[in-house]
């Protein structure tokens, strides 16, 4: 009966801290102005609303390579309850609760292992990492976290005991997670790696023989799906969205071997080192065949083959395309780990020696030699939430103070749980707990700060559904380069009136989105590759550029151009475009601003120039010479350059605006005669 009552009383605070872990995110969440990475979330929020039209995987009616079908049709569903603002409301709570959740495989994974106890304290470090701050964004992680625990759930469920029923759902589940993230094409590896140590461990091939419908299922249906693509001619597309992974030749075997040693280093500061000494004792007696409980061996198997494996992956992945640690493709590792940890810690934190202390001295050196540009770059923190807390101390203090610090944190703490008393259990595991929980209140702040602070700069004070609200209809957006290349992706999510991107040929926009790319003739049309041009009823561009044709509205910003809707003039054309100036219409000394005249004819540039410093400003055409003055502080010049005389409409004008100091712009036009 007492063991009844302790269960009961477990599961009533597994329900609250779910309830809590909940609540608590969904709080951090609401300050938080997703989206925010670009272009991931607004990739997926586009997708997630076409699904629901009916429309696929599309952006812009345009078919896009496959990235995710679950997740975005888990966004999808919020899209159509009212506006998009309380859609991304609906999913950030929805997403709460899914990462939150988390918590119930791990309870009940632990609980037969371990006890209670034990199972709601994994469960709670389950929910204490930072990485449950993605819940606050159109992240995959949301999904992708529980899925991917609850399938290796299965897999150390199905490794302890292989009946038919557990390996159908373990097939079901690696099916979900590949269609939550391509990601998991790693359970499948992990699949046979721990087989691999179940066999070790056991002495036998046994494992195999039990598991053979599902290396027979997998199996085929890998064969099956990559002769499809290779027969159908897409081959080269195997891996949709994530092809060029396949390309071999572009990997270093030298920046694979640093890659994976930095992602071993990130998972050390994700789950706080101590959890992977205790999954390595464990495994040390799994492999000696010592271990005597059949589910110890197979969740020792399932952790360590789901770590190495996504290691690994991540790690070969990173070593092309990022520069930096990136945790939030490794989170769905740390659970595993805590389960392994409970274990550790209701056995009585059994530490044989010297094995103990070769353990502790790996984990350390993974954290230790990861280069401090790797954890405490500003560019990391949106892909490795953990290193948050380590950049904030970074700024504090001095570079030499800072790993001395570093160093002496981490290693004191692992020696202490080397060495500690038996008794000091709960030490170790407070200190996990609280700092997890620390980072994610610092991670929490980061993101809504930097969130908050990107919304500003690309919007201002404007509603970011603008165009919407002021009645635009297919309209095209012009990526010019003027604005950072996020913006496009930023007004796309939020302005269901885009209905094209249209992209100078010189400006970069990454992402899958289909554009139509143009350049600028010497009259100002816009043109294709192939001397077409184009005619949308209207056209978002750069406050830099002046279209031919009627704006509708505008929005200023603080640190980007601001943008315009025009009703263009069939075809598109360019009347003017400025460069080099700040937003505020600011030039600096010692640069250069450069008018560009379109379809230049008879006219005049007039100017009207703010003099700050009292230093000499120049006005040049086409390099040559034509105005030139030291303009007052607190004083107005209002020069008027005319076109040369040759200018008969068919081309080209290009006046310089240099100065030696500070001057301010208020006006820069081309007024053509009549």
């Amino acid at each position: 009966m007492p063991r009844r009552l302790a269960l009961d009383r477990a599961v009533l605070a597994l329900g609250a801290l779910v309830l809590a872990s909940t609540a608590f995110r969904f709080a951090l969440a609401r300050g938080v102005d997703a989206p925010w990475i670009a272009p991931d979330e607004h990739l997926y929020g586009l997708l997630g609303r076409a699904l629901v039209r009916g429309d696929g995987l599309t952006v812009v009616g345009e078919p896009v390579p496959y990235y995710s079908a679950l997740y975005p049709l888990f966004v999808g569903v919020t899209s159509v309850v009212g506006d998009l603002a309380t859609g991304l409301t609906l999913t950030k709570a929805a997403q709460a609760l899914a990462m939150s959740a988390t918590a119930i495989p791990i309870f009940l994974w632990t609980r037969p292992l371990a006890g209670p106890r034990f199972a709601l304290f994994a469960a709670t470090l389950t929910v204490l990492i930072p990485g449950l701050a993605y819940s606050a964004l159109l992240m995959s992680e949301a999904l992708y976290y529980p899925v991917a625990v609850v399938a290796t759930w299965a897999l150390a469920r199905c490794l302890q005991e292989p009946t038919l029923v557990r390996q159908l759902v373990l097939v079901v589940l690696v099916g979900a997670a590949l269609a939550t993230r391509l990601q998991a094409v790693g359970l499948v590896a992990a699949i046979a790696l721990a087989l691999v140590v179940l066999a070790v461990a056991e002495r036998s091939t046994a494992p195999f023989r039990r598991m053979l419908p599902t290396v027979v299922v997998f199996g085929a249906a890998g064969g099956a799906w990559i002769a499809g693509r290779l027969v159908t001619g897409g081959g080269g597309e195997t891996l949709g969205a994530y092809a060029t992974l396949a390309e071999a030749e572009e990997y270093s075997l030298s920046d694979i071997a640093s890659s994976v040693a930095w992602q071993t280093g990130a998972v050390v500061i994700l789950t706080v080192g101590v959890p992977l000494v205790a999954l390595g004792v464990l495994a040390w007696e799994t492999l000696r065949g010592r271990e005597l409980d059949g589910a110890v061996r197979a969740l020792v198997a399932t952790a360590l083959a789901y770590l190495v494996v996504t290691v690994v992956e991540v790690g070969v992945f990173a070593s092309r395309f990022i520069e930096h640690i990136t945790e939030r493709q490794l989170l769905s590792v740390a659970p595993p780990v805590f389960v392994a940890f409970a274990v550790w810690l209701a056995r009585g934190i059994p530490r044989p020696q010297p094995v103990t202390s070769v353990i502790a001295i790996a984990v350390a050196a993974s954290a230790l030699l990861l280069p401090v540009e790797r954890i405490t770059t500003r560019a990391a923190a949106a892909d490795a939430l953990s290193t948050v807390p380590l950049e904030y101390l970074r700024r504090a203090v001095s570079y030499g103070t800072f790993e001395t610090l570093y160093a002496a944190a981490a290693a004191a703490f692992l020696l202490f749980a080397v060495l500690a008393p038996r008794r000091a259990a709960p030490v170790i595991a407070g200190v996990v707990a609280v700092a997890l929980a620390a980072g994610s209140l610092v991670a929490s702040h980061e993101m809504r700060t930097r969130s908050q602070f990107d919304r500003a700069t690309l919007f201002a004070d404007a509603d970011v559904s603008w165009l919407d609200e002021s009645g635009a209809q297919d309209a095209a957006f012009l990526v010019t380069g003027d604005r950072i290349w996020p913006s496009v992706w930023h007004h796309l999510f939020w302005n269901r009136s885009i209905a094209s991107v249209v992209r100078l040929r010189s400006a970069d926009s990454p992402g899958v989105v289909h554009q139509e790319v143009v350049a600028i003739r010497e009259d100002g049309v816009l043109v294709l590759n192939d001397g077409d041009t184009i005619a949308p009823p209207q056209l978002v561009a750069p406050a830099t550029m002046q279209m031919a044709g009627e704006p509708l509205a505008a929005i200023e910003a603080s640190t980007e151009p601001g943008l315009t809707l025009w009703r263009v003039e069939p075809p598109a054309r360019v009347v003017q475009r400025v460069r080099g100036l700040q937003p505020n219409g600011d030039l600096y000394g010692e640069q250069s601003a450069k008018i560009e005249v379109f379809g230049c004819g008879p006219g005049t540039l007039e100017l009207t120039l703010l003099g700050k410093q009292g230093l000499t400003t120049r006005i040049r055409l086409n390099g040559r010479l034509l105005a030139e003055r030291a303009i007052p502080p607190e004083t107005v010049w209002r020069p008027a350059v005319p076109a040369p005389a040759d200018a008969d409409g068919s081309g080209r004008c290009v006046y310089e605006l240099e100065s030696d100091g500070l001057i301010g712009s208020t006006r820069i036009e081309f007024v053509r005669s009549a």
